[in-house]
């Protein structure tokens, strides 16, 4: 209680502490809940569970909309997830995914900047409760976030009513956060004056409305941890391939002795890519991404090799999030975490000259990027920032193993024809990556010839015989001629027939 007491500086909340089990009852049926949270960091740990176990219990027919920056642990949205009628605007949980597919979760995917903005346009209605995890409570009433921001500010600005969750398991991230909002109409919107990647525009805090203030809850539950596993080769030739395509645009675009700041998206090949930018000759390396992870610290002590890095959330295994506990002063000086609105800016993006680099699910030969969906219906996750990032960066870099396996032992080819559901347009595309190679995309050339770039240097040579064949059946045209099904059904079959012989060997 006497750590409680020291995080909580403010006496008038302080008298608002309840047990979770009473804050609980805040929520009824059709209650819009905005929390904070993002990528399994900051997310309300006690209160979600808590909530799940008291609508179980005494309403088990209630339905709540629940929004947050990005994906939970499973540990906190599976309870929740028979609860929930509405989500947003990113999930990665096997629970909401079986709902959504089931047609007992409504589902919408944004792009992340946006939601968090129409977050404060009113788009999505009134915001009953805020649920945010902070760090710090100050004199003043205004709060240190924890280690994420996502759409922790804007939910304690709107919400009708708030709960804060003190947690004492965590650090104090005074000092780490950037916190500015956007404009809403009809008000116009200030330029942002970032130049820097480690540039603050904003407050290290969230300054709040007290009297909104309804409860204060107390967690002891330290973030859950993320999972990685061991990289394999598949996934460092891919970082090597990404490393080549940097020189080479370093050399041909006369970069100097700076490389762009990068944007690295979550997950084993982005720490494979990052863990091979490190070994490369680039120095004073930038991020300006959403997520801090584990591939990035080791850059943290290396004032040769590492600048600052911009994000709007901290994310680790369990052996990196004791790295980090142990260079927490250090990180603070060279880590700034941001509202996923302005992480995610498309201005700051193209004015910063940022790189993106991203891992969709599939890529296809004229350079349209699937992120979300398997067989284009099945949801897997959301497109999360990729978006923001694909469609206003200097560079937009896809980088995904050339095949993949499926449930049924098949392995199908990660570069098609066509995928069946869009995230990101060929427009928004400047080079595709596998472990074969690399495709530019930065010419001035007709989609036929991308598309035989794209097989030859991207596709699995096993696969490369029948994608050349599909172009011969779509013509000389931009698009696939689809007139002649018979021919297109014959060729889809000869593709079958691929995955089936497809060398375990090759695997």
């Amino acid at each position: 209680m006497s750590l409680l007491t020291e995080r909580v500086q403010c006496r008038e909340l302080l008298d608002k502490l309840v047990p979770v089990e009473e804050a609980v009852k805040l929520v009824g049926d059709r209650s819009k809940i905005a929390i904070s949270g993002f990528t399994k960091t900051g997310e309300p740990k006690t209160f979600i569970p808590a909530l799940a176990r008291h609508l179980e219990q005494h309403a088990p027919d209630t339905r709540i909309g629940l929004f947050s920056g990005a994906s939970l642990s499973e540990e906190v949205e599976g309870p929740i997830a028979p609860f929930i009628g509405k989500r947003g605007p990113y999930m990665s949980s096997k629970a909401s995914r079986k709902l959504i597919h089931a047609g007992k979760m409504d589902f919408t995917d944004v792009h992340l900047s946006s939601f968090a903005r129409n977050l404060l346009y009113g788009f999505y209605g009134g915001i009953d409760l805020a649920v945010v995890e902070v760090s710090r409570i100050r004199p003043d009433g205004s709060v240190v976030l924890s280690g994420s921001v996502g759409v922790s500010a804007e939910a304690l600005t709107i919400a009708k009513k708030i709960v804060l969750e003190v947690n004492t398991a965590i650090p104090d991230y005074t000092g780490f956060h950037d916190i500015a909002l956007p404009s809403v109409h009809p008000k116009v919107g200030w330029p942002i004056p970032i130049v820097n990647v480690g540039d603050r525009v904003g407050l290290p805090y969230v300054e709040i409305d007290k009297s909104r203030v309804a409860a204060i809850i107390h967690s002891e539950k330290p973030d859950y941890p993320v999972s990685f596993k061991p990289t394999t080769e598949v996934e460092t030739r891919i970082a090597q391939n990404v490393i080549e395509f940097l020189m080479y645009c370093h050399k041909t675009f006369h970069w100097g002795s700076r490389l762009p700041p990068i944007q690295s998206g979550v997950g084993n090949v982005a720490n494979a890519i990052v863990g091979e930018l490190y070994k490369s000759p680039f120095q004073k390396i930038r991020f300006w991404t959403e997520v801090f992870q584990d591939g990035m610290m080791r850059y943290v002590e290396d004032d040769e090799k590492f600048d600052h890095a911009s994000a709007t959330s901290v994310s680790f295994s369990a052996e990196s999030r004791q790295e980090f506990m142990r260079l927490f002063s250090r990180c603070r000086e060279k880590v700034v975490l941001r509202p996923m609105w302005l992480s995610n800016n498309a201005e700051v993006i193209t004015r910063l000259f940022v790189i993106a680099m991203n891992t969709p699910i599939e890529v296809d030969i004229y350079g349209h990027v699937n992120s979300t969906h398997i067989d284009g219906s099945r949801v897997v996750n959301g497109l999360g920032g990729s978006g923001d990032f694909f469609r206003h960066a200097y560079l937009s870099v896809v980088h995904t193993p050339s095949v993949r396996r499926l449930r049924d032992g098949r392995v199908v080819s990660c570069v098609l024809p066509y995928v069946r559901h869009i995230d990101h347009t060929e427009h928004d595309i400047h080079c595709v990556v596998t472990e074969q190679g690399f495709a530019l995309n930065t010419e001035i050339r007709s989609a036929r010839r991308r598309a035989e770039d794209i097989i030859s240097k991207c596709a699995h040579p096993h696969f490369r015989p029948v994608l050349h064949d599909y172009l011969k059946i779509a013509g000389d045209g931009d698009q696939p001629r689809l007139a002649n099904m018979d021919l297109l059904e014959g060729w889809w079959k000869d593709y079958d027939a691929a995955c089936s012989s497809f060398p375990e060997s090759a695997a």
